[in-house]
């Protein structure tokens, strides 16, 4: 099969976004193959995705969440996790460098990551996967999961349309699950894993092919073996947003592990479950839902984005995402009716509010 290249001038899918971060990635959409045929190129094409198994977990929740019942501040958990083993280079100083240009960028990623932060560490921990990675989302979107950039990427972790369906995520007249929070995490974290796999656990290798395509980077490898040059993250030669794409991450990292150091303030986030699952094919719609569960609708539609109108039902199972103490409601209203709850658990609340 034939494809068309795409332009580099579009390869800035969040240059709307303001600072260091406006050059941000997103998954898998600057992918340019040998024999290039349009401009959104599914992940399948690369080889190695597999859609995510949304249920398929290599620790338990709760083994997490005992282990981490200690740290009062969620960001301790970031600081003391596995790292991603990635070494020190003049790029990672340049990035930090940027970064502590705005003496409260610290406190706005707090701001940001909070809503969303306890949930997306849990998946990561649940997968194995080093707690850093929880900061890619501040790279991909500053943590909006409605956003949608110039190339269609959208949500949290910005997935591209044929790259969500290829890892999963069902967008339709009614549902994008790229803006599902719980969902595309879940399916980022798939292809994270499937993508390391692929780079022999290179996490800079990685995170490259998670911006421009494992394709991309391939190429790239393939050229410098050529030239008998090294084939390392920082020895290739990339489009210019993938070459700062793994520095900005590590600089938010460095920053993030010892904000004493660089004279910035990061302010606690708690580290406790705020959020609960429900997994469902009830036909339910919002208001029904917030009276059911005696939440305000503003803030169900806060939790669950990736619904685009009233009704719930997907003639399909799907994951709704609860304020703490509102999943008991649901479930006595599913028995009363009937109706199957598939699955719930404790999470964090993209809300404190």
């Amino acid at each position: 099969m034939l494809h068309l290249p795409i332009p580099r001038s579009l390869l800035s899918c969040l240059a709307v976004l303001p600072g260091l971060i406006a050059s941000s990635g997103c998954a898998t959409r600057n992918a340019q193959l040998a024999e290039p045929i349009s401009q959104v190129v599914s992940a399948r094409e690369y080889g190695f995705v597999r859609p995510a198994n949304q249920g398929e977990n290599t620790k338990s929740a709760s083994r997490t969440a005992q282990r981490h019942a200690s740290n009062h501040n969620l960001w301790h958990r970031l600081q003391t996790d596995q790292p991603l083993g990635i070494a020190s280079h003049p790029r990672i100083d340049s990035a930090v460098a940027q970064l502590k240009r705005n003496p409260r960028y610290l406190e706005q990623l707090a701001a940001r990551a909070k809503p969303y932060l306890h949930l997306i560490v849990a998946e990561l921990e649940d997968n194995g996967l080093p707690a850093e990675l929880a900061l890619l989302p501040e790279i991909e979107s500053r943590y909006n999961p409605r956003a949608v950039s110039p190339m269609r990427a959208a949500g949290l972790w910005q997935f591209m349309p044929a790259t969500g369906q290829a890892m999963g995520l069902e967008q339709n007249a009614s549902y994008d699950g790229r803006h599902d929070v719980i969902a595309s995490t879940r399916s980022a974290i798939a292809y994270l894993k499937q993508l390391n796999q692929q780079f022999d656990g290179d996490w800079a290798l990685t995170l490259a092919a998670y911006n421009a395509g494992p394709a991309r980077v391939r190429g790239a490898q393939r050229a410098n073996q050529e030239r008998d040059q090294p084939t390392d993250y920082w020895s290739l030669d990339l489009p210019a947003e993938t070459r700062a794409y793994v520095p900005k991450l590590l600089a938010v990292a460095h920053l993030v592990s010892q904000p004493e150091h660089y004279n910035l303030t990061l302010p606690a986030v708690p580290n406790r479950p705020t959020v609960e699952l429900v997994e469902t094919n009830a036909t339910l719609h919002f208001d029904e839902l917030a009276e059911i569960c005696h939440v305000p609708v503003a803030t169900l539609r806060k939790l669950n984005p990736g619904f685009k109108g009233d009704r719930l039902a997907q003639n399909q199972p799907y994951t709704l995402v609860l304020p703490v103490g509102s999943r008991r409601h649901l479930l006595a209203h599913l028995r009363k009716t009937e109706q199957p709850a598939l699955a719930g658990r404790a999470r964090s609340r993209p809300s404190d509010s």
